[in-house]
């Protein structure tokens, strides 16, 4: 059975907002694999590059999102945190992800 990259992302995404983004890299780089041009993974895995400190990598990642989302205030949410990130600042604090998991 093959296992689909909106399956690896929800791993990917969930495990960086539990605080193992170190741990399910490997499940965001299948993602990206299998779904090079989807947003919301792209979203996912430059989560997770941010924590694990890959700052650059998380840009790239954030950028290509900024690109291909519609949503305005996710657009501008994102070069905020594209600008902290090349701030050498990490915008992804242990309060922002708590929140996002309550959500």
């Amino acid at each position: 059975m093959q296992i689909d990259a909106n399956t690896w992302d929800t791993l990917c995404y969930q495990g960086s907002l539990n605080e193992s983004a170190k741990e399910v890299m490997f499940a965001c780089e299948k993602a990206v694999k299998l779904a090079p041009n989807n947003g919301e993974i792209l979203y996912s895995r430059g989560l997770a590059r941010a924590l694990t400190g890959d700052y650059k990598g998380a840009i790239s990642d954030f950028e290509v999102y900024i690109a291909l989302v519609d949503d305005k205030q996710s657009k501008a949410q994102s070069q905020e945190w594209v600008k902290a990130l090349r701030a050498g600042q990490n915008p992804f604090t242990k309060e922002v992800l708590k929140k996002w998991q309550s959500q």
